[in-house]
């Protein structure tokens, strides 16, 4: 297989350069602290719509009556050793997974079902991918929070889960990856909102004719475990090439749990409006490098530097994560600290160590 891999990823490092003829001009400055065009968003089935009106309150939506089943403090998050605003977090985790989870002798309709869930009818675009379903029953169990974008009163956490939906007497099993908005109220507390600011670009439509022959390599590879938004990122071809050449090239050294890589991400490099590499299908985000949640990870361990390191010399020209290696292309702020972010902007080089040239 690996024989494969590096042919088809040599296909694609030769489509590189005709790629940044066709997409230079997209890159957007970055917001600071943020690499140009980082940031991602479009439904799957179940990834949060990149179309939802958002409400003109910018003011958290207080909750209702909670369900007896199911505490605020009920949801399967335990925080990372190096997680930041925890509660944020907890909050969102709580949200989808309450949502996503209900019982035969509860109400029908998606209203009744968020709102037995103790959430407003306001939060419904947010919880819509959760309600698309006819199930009966349903159990959402959390999979990842990780951040899209923190501020001091606002943020984006885009919850990886996994949904059961018991339909009739046949069960299904998917991924759902939401982009769950969120605001600090005057007490500290965190609470989703069902404002969408900034609001989510569209993305590009799904083009016909399956993945291509790098992006079938990648499915198909056991060393890359990708949900399905992102698997069907890949499927569509939202997916680029180039970055997809990177993972396949990290494939090679380390198991990677990829978190998104174009549905399901706020799209822009929150809170700015600037377009992020991720609505373009040019970055993708790393959750786990051989299973180790990139949030619990000692911060001396040197598997941190290592696996930036092996990012630039795999093709990313920004590579973020919890640190910032010596070189360039490298950043670190409190959004990365769950998580590594791997994007190619056409127009800069590869991100390299001092004294190697790129």
């Amino acid at each position: 297989m690996r024989t494969v891999l590096r042919l088809a990823v040599a296909i694609a490092a030769v489509a590189t350069g005709f790629a940044a003829l066709v997409v230079a001009l997209v890159a957007a400055p970055a917001a600071s602290g943020s690499p140009p065009g980082h940031g991602s968003l479009r439904p799957e089935s179940a990834a949060a719509s990149a179309g939802s009106a958002a409400p003109s309150s910018r003011e958290p939506v207080p909750m209702g009556p909670a369900r007896s089943a199911l505490t605020p403090s009920s949801s399967s998050f335990t925080p990372g050793r190096y997680d930041v605003q925890a509660q944020a977090k907890q909050a969102a985790a709580d949200f989808v997974e309450r949502v996503g989870t209900w019982r035969s002798s509860e109400p029908d309709a998606p209203s009744a079902r968020l709102t037995a869930a103790g959430y407003p009818a306001e939060l419904m675009a947010t919880a819509a991918p959760l309600l698309d379903s006819a199930a009966h029953e349903a159990t959402t169990t959390l999979i990842y929070p990780q951040y899209g974008g923190l501020t001091d009163r606002a943020a984006s956490v885009m919850v990886l889960a996994r949904q059961e939906l018991h339909i009739d007497s046949r069960d299904r099993v998917r991924d759902v990856l939401l982009d769950v908005r969120m605001a600090r109220t005057a007490d500290g507390t965190w609470q989703v909102t069902p404002t969408i600011d900034p609001a989510r670009p569209q993305i590009a439509a799904p083009r016909a004719g399956g993945p291509s022959p790098l992006g079938r390599t990648i499915l198909e590879d056991p060393a890359v475990l990708i949900p399905e938004p992102g698997r069907a990122d890949i499927t569509d071809r939202r997916a680029n090439d180039p970055i997809l050449a990177v993972l396949a090239r990290l494939a090679d050294t380390y198991t990677l749990d990829v978190q998104v890589i174009v549905s399901g991400h706020p799209g822009t490099v929150f809170p700015s409006t600037h377009l992020s590499n991720h609505a373009v299908g040019r970055a993708v985000d790393v959750r786990a490098v051989d299973g180790r949640p990139v949030s619990s990870i000692p911060r001396d361990d040197p598997l941190l530097s290592e696996f930036m390191i092996a990012a630039g010399r795999a093709g990313a020209t920004e590579v973020g994560g919890p640190i910032v290696p010596s070189g360039r292309g490298y950043f670190s702020d409190d959004v990365h600290q769950d998580h590594f972010h791997l994007g190619i902007t056409p127009t800069e080089q590869p991100a390299v160590p001092p004294g190697r040239s790129g």
